[in-house]
């Protein structure tokens, strides 16, 4: 059960060739970013457990000024500056399964919004 709103991200091939889930979790995804802008957290999700719980201060488009790590511009991509979420938060939802509702085997979107 969801408590805040949340914008939930399937990185499990980011997280792998990632050390830190921030970075992996934090761009370049196709979403609408007023929508993204409504979440009140962002979960990182790897193979249907959140993994990382973090808060979204502003999307941005996904560009090397915006992320200087990122290797290109990748038009119509958007991703997140943020913050780790309180302890209090993420307590409620790391190492949580997210619903089989939520978990089509096969799906090609690594978005999906609960709210």
């Amino acid at each position: 059960k969801f408590e805040h709103k949340a914008v939930l991200i399937n990185v499990n091939r980011m997280a792998t060739e990632r050390e830190n889930i921030y970075e992996a979790v934090r761009h370049a995804w196709k979403l609408d970013p007023k929508k993204a802008s409504k979440a009140e957290i962002v979960l990182a999700v790897k193979q249907g457990t959140i993994i990382g719980v973090f808060t979204a201060r502003e999307w941005l488009p996904a560009t090397m000024k915006n992320f200087p790590n990122a290797i290109t511009d990748l038009p119509k991509r958007w991703g997140f500056v943020g913050n780790e979420a309180s302890e209090e938060v993420a307590k409620k939802y790391l190492r949580h399964r997210i619903p089989d509702s939520m978990r089509k085997r096969g799906a090609s979107n690594h978005i999906r919004y609960s709210f």
